[in-house]
Order: structure tokens, then C-alpha cells, then sequence
């Protein structure tokens, strides 16, 4: 019998969330079904196995590499342009493939196919709302300007895409909170399916543990790192001797050099770890108690997860799908100096710092690449076979109403 073909999709594989969604939706399904990873940028399989915890051969599966203009090739920049071009590829190689599959954010195939939603960038009308500090950093570029509305038209041109068409999908969020956004905003109902987190770190007992925080992320705007180390600046004050890695690349950007001259203004306690992965990257974790993560209304959140499941008692900004991985009102903070005062309160009791690390360790259940891998398996099959029993505008219908149903994990 002739396994299915499916496409995996995502513009480009970085050292994001989404990327870590798109490798693992293909190990849950490359014995399964003849799998390909259609991608705009280079797929370096070793470096992305090692940073994800992934094991894919590139014998298992075909890579398909969405034509870009030669100065969109090698840059990460101008996501917005680039991911019009992939769309219009998309689009094209579709009728090959019996399933298309965005693991970043929604997509017209022409026909119905699934869609994790990873984080709201494709909303581009409060962009503003849900990453301020973007907003603030990077004005001329993000703000509504003629440029911006000349930028985005000329993305609309090319892709050829229908914006109302995605809709039609079935779609996958990636936390109950971005999981009512959709329903308010859009009308969309969607399934929610918890990322893969691996998390695999050695276990080291907490009394060998520093007394310190780590923050895993892109050095940029939204991730706020200079929130974090103001924050933690804050705790030193109140006498508690903490320290922090910042484990990020770190680019010579207007705020990758103010974090550079952060750290070196506090340099006995800042430290950056630049991009790290691995064994190192577990290490890191594993060496500390604490974690923080700076991001406002993250939909999900990989990053603080990972801290979570290394045994790390994690704080985070009060909004969006992170709240869902620490699920407790010590762990959350509405601003800096919230952080601050809940950070002193958990440092000073060893018995609440107890109560915290057993509430997550129970917490870092729901997030395990195992759930994942069978959900995700779950729902791509089943949609299949209704395709397979349905044809035209029935399966549409069918695609809206019995894949919509929302499933809580």
C-alpha cells in the first residue's frame, strides 16, 4: 500500500519555536508516511537535530527548497518578502503532496491542510498591541508608516494568495490563550496542541545547583532582555546574590549593543553565553535553579518550557500562552517590579521554592515530545481519512466543522 506523501512547510529553519514544531511533526510522522520538508533557507539536518533533540536522517525524508531572489537567499531579513515568495511556491507544489502542513502560521495551499499556529506575526493590524517593545525599538519600520503599507502591498502582490483561504484549514494552536485569540479575532475554531519540548537535560539535585537565572532567546526587542537583567539588577539590590546567563546570539543590532553594555556595566553577574546548543545548552540549564523569561504575550512559549523541564523554577510576564506553562500567580508578573518583589519572596523560603518545583515538575508533563508526536499523528491521520471518504466543498465543510471541535490537552 502506497504510504501517504506529506509536506511539512516553514520559511525558514532557524533556531525559533516553530522550527522545533516543524522537526518534530516530521519525526512523528517519517515512518509513517513519505515526508518533505519544504523550507526557503538552507536545512542544516546535524544542527538542527543537535539543537532540538531531533533524530532525522536525510535518507528518511526529501527537502524542497523554495526558489528565493538572489538577494532574499541567505538573509533572514525581510521576512515578510520572503515569505510571499514561499507562499507563491507553496501554492504551486501543493497538487504534488496528498497533505500540506505549515508548521509556522497560516497558509493558503489552494486546497485544505493543516496549520500550527506559532506565534500572531501574520496579523499585521496589532502587531503593535502584542509586541510593544518591538513597536518602540524599530518605529520606522513597524509602525504604519507609507513604507510599511508599500512593503506589505508588494508581499500581497507576489504571493497570489487568497487571505481569506486559510481559514478553511484545519488549525492547531499552540495554547488555549492563542487559541481564543483566534476565535475572537477571526471566528476560527482550532484544536490546541502543546509544542514539543525536549527537555532532556541530566538531572542535578537542587542543592547542587548555583543560586542563578538563565534566559534562553534571540537577543532582540521583544524578547526583553534588558527587562530581565533590570529585573534581576533589582533582586541584587534587596541583598540576594543571583547572577544571570543569557544564552542567545547576540548581533551588533542597536539593542544587541545595548545588551552588550548592559552586561558590561554589571559584568560579575551578566553573563552572555551567545548561541548555544546541545549538551552545553542542557548544562547551562541544569547548572541553576531559576529561570526568567522577558517576552510579553509569547503565544506559547519553547523556551521557558525548556527551563521548566530541566527543573528550573521559571518566572514570566503575566500574558499570553506562557502563563499556561507555570499555571501559578508566583511565577507571573504584570512589570519589572512585580518580578523583582515575587523573585525576593520565592529566594527567601526554601519551603515555597519546594511547593513551586514539585507544581512544575507535574506541569512539565503536558509538554513532552511523546504527547506531541501522538497528537500530532492523531489529528494528521484522521484528517486524511476524511479527505480520503469526502471530496471538494464536503471536505471543506467537514475540515470546519469535526476537525474544529476544540481539544483541550
Amino acid at each position: 500500500m502506497q504510504r501517504s506523501s506529506i509536506a511539512v512547510l516553514h520559511p525558514q529553519m532557524g533556531s525559533g519555536g516553530s522550527e522545533s514544531v516543524a522537526l518534530w511533526a516530521i519525526e512523528a510522522l517519517k515512518g509513517h508516511a513519505a515526508v518533505s520538508l519544504i523550507t526557503g533557507g538552507p536545512v542544516d539536518l546535524a544542527r538542527l537535530n543537535d539543537y532540538y533533540g531531533t533524530n532525522i536522517d536525510a535518507g528518511e525524508i526529501s527537502i524542497r527548497r523554495a526558489p528565493m531572489p538572489l538577494g532574499l537567499r541567505r538573509t533572514a531579513k525581510f521576512a515578510g518578502l520572503r515569505g510571499a515568495f514561499f507562499q507563491r511556491y507553496v501554492r504551486r507544489v501543493a497538487p504534488d503532496f496528498d497533505l500540506m502542513i505549515s508548521a509556522y502560521n497560516v497558509c493558503d495551499f489552494g486546497a485544505p491542510g493543516i496549520q500550527l499556529i506559532a506565534d500572531f506575526s501574520f496579523m499585521e493590524t496589532w502587531r503593535s498591541q502584542l509586541d510593544p517593545s518591538l513597536a518602540g525599538h524599530r518605529r520606522w519600520w513597524y509602525g504604519d508608516s507609507p513604507l510599511r503599507r508599500a512593503y506589505l502591498g508588494l508581499g500581497n502582490l507576489i504571493s497570489t494568495s487568497d487571505p481569506e483561504a486559510w481559514k478553511s484549514n484545519l488549525t492547531l494552536a499552540n495554547s488555549r490563550w492563542a487559541a481564543a485569540l483566534l476565535q475572537e479575532k477571526f471566528g476560527v475554531e482550532s484544536r490546541v496542541l502543546y509544542p514539543p519540548v525536549a527537555g532532556d537535560g541530566p538531572a542535578v539535585p537542587w542543592a547542587q545547583r548555583e543560586n542563578g537565572f538563565v534566559c534562553i532567546g534571540r537577543v532582540v526587542p521583544e524578547k526583553r532582555m534588558d527587562a530581565v537583567i533590570r529585573i534581576l539588577e533589582k533582586v541584587r539590590q534587596a541583598g540576594h546574590d543571583v547572577h544571570l546567563h543569557i544564552l542567545g546570539g547576540v548581533d551588533d543590532s542597536d539593542f544587541g549593543r545595548k545588551i552588550k553594555l548592559m552586561a558590561g556595566q554589571h559584568s560579575n553577574w551578566v553573563f552572555l553565553e551567545g548561541w548555544v546548543a546541545g549538551r552545553k545548552k542542557d548544562a547551562l540549564i541544569t547548572a541553576h535553579r531559576f529561570g526568567i523569561n522577558g517576552r510579553e504575550n509569547e503565544p506559547f512559549g519553547i523556551a521557558p518550557a525548556e527551563m521548566v523541564k530541566d527543573g528550573c523554577i521559571t518566572f514570566v510576564p503575566d500574558g499570553g500562552g506562557q502563563t499556561e506553562i507555570v499555571d501559578h500567580p508566583m511565577l507571573t508578573f504584570k512589570d519589572e517590579a512585580e518580578a523583582a518583589q515575587k523573585i525576593c519572596t520565592v529566594l527567601s523560603s526554601v519551603t515555597l521554592q519546594e511547593s513551586l518545583r514539585r507544581h512544575l515538575a507535574e506541569q512539565a508533563l503536558k509538554f513532552s515530545v511523546e504527547n506531541f508526536t501522538a497528537g500530532f499523528r492523531q489529528v494528521v491521520f484522521e484528517f486524511l481519512a476524511e479527505k480520503q471518504s469526502a471530496s471538494g466543498h464536503d471536505f471543506s465543510r467537514a475540515v470546519r466543522s469535526r476537525f474544529s471541535r476544540a481539544f483541550r490537552p
